[in-house]
């Protein structure tokens, strides 16, 4: 039996990390929109489309992100639509100052979009 199930798994391990890396995202741009909220700062978090990573950055201290996470080997940016300078900026009322759309695709072409409304309301769809 686990000789079968072992390359079964095999097969659905990028989808399973695409989903992952998607969730991920999406609970990173909800916690710099609660930072934003709860301290009346501006946070952001920006794509960095050659570095294959993203950042949670604090207005005040772009220097000195919150935190940097970068894309599991297998994963990438498909697009990244709709924001200024590829950076998802959240005012005081949790809004965005643009809305728009991240694509992100794994090496088996499958992909999830994260959409950011105008209200700063962030969904996750395959």
């Amino acid at each position: 039996m686990a000789v079968i199930t072992i390359p079964a798994l095999r097969h659905y391990e990028p989808s399973i990390k695409l989903k992952a890396e998607s969730r991920q995202l999406v609970s990173d741009l909800r916690y710099a929109q609660q930072l934003t909220v709860t301290e009346q700062k501006t946070h952001y978090v920006e794509i960095d489309l050659i570095g294959k990573r993203y950042l949670v950055v604090k207005q005040e201290n772009p220097s000195s992100p919150l935190k940097t996470v970068g894309l599991t080997e297998g994963i990438n940016w498909q697009s990244v639509t709709g924001f200024d300078n590829n950076r998802v900026v959240f005012n005081s009322y949790g809004a965005v100052s643009q809305a728009g759309q991240i694509i992100i695709v794994n090496d088996q072409g499958n992909t999830y979009t994260i959409n950011v409304k105008p209200s700063g309301y962030v969904q996750l769809q395959q």
